[in-house]
């Protein structure tokens, strides 16, 4: 946000210093002016710490008691300070209150600007862009050019135009520099914003960057993306650039073409990685899962997944070698199949599947080959330079739930899980990452999975009871009966809602019951069967919820490998479709895993996300949204 009250410091500082030097007598008139400054200060201060509710009233008071000359940028500050802690419905409220007539130019666009970050936390891209359409005039400074040119981008990313935002992110690139302070090890604004550009691009297909590459050198977009589609080539393995000579080539022919478009040094860097044994493609791979037991059902749908993937690879090189050893034996501990297979030629090692076998493999320290673990250790703390952890984690899927309602606006949460271990874990990320940022917990429930009534927890978490003995205390003290319709509570602004689809589609009607329908509702992807069912899924309307590509993806079926999966198993695919998408990527993450461990910004545009490593080796998933309409999960 740009920072009017720069300008207002001096202004305000000046007129201290002209009391300071006029004499030693105090009057009314000098005082206010050592309060004006003293509650900028606190407002400055408070808006380092993070305090923005008091920062904003801080500049709301300065508003009212400034110079003429600085009661609109004042107030600008006031709701730039509501919308960075989220305060969205106050930062309407106080936004509808600044004049629009008689402003400046600056003034103007700061308005604009503010209207398009809250349409964009109200989840309306569209708006967005319609506030933006007119771009700013030379008049007004770098930093909002740079602004105005980044939420344009983030508006088109929001609608799934990625190659749009790129075109956004080129220009802001233009109006940006680095600071004078910035620490040594701190990437700069310019670096943040090509790496922006760079993974969007990267989420692309080839066939669709190539399709993109209209205009000729030394266009920038074009630049950006011969560059992008050189990574692809070799991620492909592409036989033309595979050798040192040849890459070194390409990137020169490309820098004569581009001798002017800065690109940063770390995705340089990347793309000499690939070439160089980033991209490692090994020739016999181990699969470490459990054939027999309780996690039998699941291993073999992941196990096929993989094999399906495998047989389904276009690359021209020599498949790789498969072999299965079965973690359920009671002949051999996970640790010795391990080392089995390492001593039989394994140079990458899947598996295994359940948490207490990674404990186990970890606690061996024994990892000797690139090993991605098909779930999560239960100790967050223990780590291994090649282990890498990959499951489908179902806390991940809370704490991006939180982090969506924070972005679509909402501070005050309402919370209903079932009963049980397992939904508490869930339940207790998702108070983890909501009060990470700073949102509050209003009230929490928990119901039986197993009834069809769920009357009681709804009324306790909408405090309908409460409202009723309201309504019977007035009886009571009015000596006559009171026509009453009891009312839900009203301080807070969205529900968290884990349920599988019986339960979920029982809970929305009866939220609809209880007053409760204009209350959003986000889920996991667990109220979602993966199958259209538009009948069965009309009850779940209004739910927004986050899913793998693989459940969402419009062009379900038409794909080859959805196609052979469908086909070999119609069955098992309808009820463990998110397990196939596991192992196709868990496959497809093997040549990619040293790379992304190098340059940790990379992401593999996965079926079961867009995936990218920490730096605790977890694959963290970032998973598409959807909403249902007329039974229908219509991606956002």
């Amino acid at each position: 946000m740009p920072k009017p009250s720069h300008r207002i410091r001096i202004l305000l500082l000046t007129i201290a210093l002209t009391v300071a030097i006029s004499g030693c007598t105090t009057t009314p008139d000098d005082n206010a002016q050592r309060d004006t400054v003293a509650l900028l200060e606190f407002a400055e201060q408070a808006e380092r710490e993070g305090q923005y509710e008091a920062a904003s009233n801080a500049y709301k008071q300065l508003a009212l008691i400034a110079p003429e000359e600085a009661r609109i940028d004042f107030q600008i500050k006031a709701v730039a300070m509501l919308l960075e802690g989220n305060y969205l419905t106050q930062a309407q409220r106080a936004l509808k209150m600044i004049p629009t007539e008689g402003l400046s130019v600056t003034q103007q666009l700061d308005l604009n600007l503010l209207a398009a970050r809250t349409a964009l936390a109200e989840s309306n891209p569209a708006y967005a862009l319609e506030l933006l359409q007119q771009p700013p005039s030379p008049l007004t400074t770098a930093e909002q050019h740079a602004q105005y040119y980044q939420l344009r981008a983030q508006a088109y990313s929001r609608a799934g135009n990625l190659i749009e935002a790129v075109r956004e992110y080129i220009k802001r690139g233009y109006y940006l520099t680095t600071p004078f302070d910035a620490l040594p090890d701190t990437p700069s604004e310019i670096e943040e914003n090509q790496l922006l550009i760079w993974q969007s691009l990267m989420m692309l297909s080839e066939d669709m960057l190539q399709q993109l590459h209209i205009d000729p050198p030394p266009d920038p977009l074009s630049g950006w993306l011969e560059l992008a589609l050189l990574a692809k080539r070799i991620q492909r393995s592409d036989a033309s650039i595979s050798d040192s000579a040849a890459l070194t080539q390409s990137l020169a022919t490309w820098r004569d073409h581009y001798p002017n478009l800065q690109v940063s040094e770390t995705i340089l860097a990347s793309i000499d990685a690939l070439r160089s044994g980033g991209v490692t493609h090994p020739n016999k791979i181990a699969l470490l899962l459990p054939m027999s037991g309780n996690f039998a059902k699941v291993a073999a749908i992941i196990r096929d997944g993989f094999l399906a993937a495998h047989f389904n690879n276009s690359t021209n090189e020599v498949l790789p070698a498969i072999q299965l050893y079965d973690t359920a034996t009671t002949k051999s501990t996970v640790a010795e199949l391990y080392r089995q297979a390492v001593d039989e030629g394994a140079q990458f090692i899947v598996g295994p599947l359940n948490k207490t076998s990674v404990d186990a493999l970890l606690q061996a320290d024994e990892i000797t080959v690139p090993t991605l673990s098909l779930n999560y250790s239960n100790d967050p703390t223990l780590m291994a330079d090649n282990l890498f952890q990959f499951g489908l984690s179902p806390e991940d899927e809370a704490r991006q739930l939180a982090e969506r309602a924070w972005l679509d606006g909402y501070n005050q949460a309402l919370t209903i899980v079932p009963e049980g271990e397992w939904a508490a874990r869930i339940l207790q990320a998702f108070n983890e990452s909501w009060g990470s940022l700073s949102g509050t917990i209003v009230e929490q429930q928990t119901y039986a999975s197993s009834k069809n009534d769920f009357s009681g927890p709804l009324r306790n978490l909408l405090n309908i009871d409460e409202s009723e003995q309201r309504k019977q205390s007035l009886e009571r003290l009015l000596g006559t009966k009171l026509h009453f319709e009891p009312r839900r509570r009203q301080d807070a602004d969205f529900i968290f809602m884990l349920a599988f689809p019986r339960q979920a589609r029982l809970l929305k009607p009866q939220l609809k019951f209880h007053y409760a329908s204009e209350l959003p509702v986000y889920a996991t992807s667990h109220l979602y069967s993966g199958t259209a069912d538009k009948e069965a899924n009309r009850d779940l309307d209004e739910i927004t919820f986050c899913d793998i590509p693989w459940v969402l993806r419009n062009t379900r079926g038409t794909t080859d490998l959805d196609a052979r999966i469908q086909k070999l198993w119609p069955d098992e695919n309808r009820q463990y479709t998110r397990f196939y998408a596991m192992g196709v990527d868990a496959y497809h993450l093997i040549p990619q895993i040293k790379h992304m461990a190098t340059f940790r910004y990379q992401r593999h545009n996965g079926e079961t996300g867009s995936l990218s490593l920490n730096e605790s080796n977890h694959i963290v998933r970032q998973l598409p949204w959807a909403r249902f309409k007329h039974g229908i999960a219509r991606p956002l």
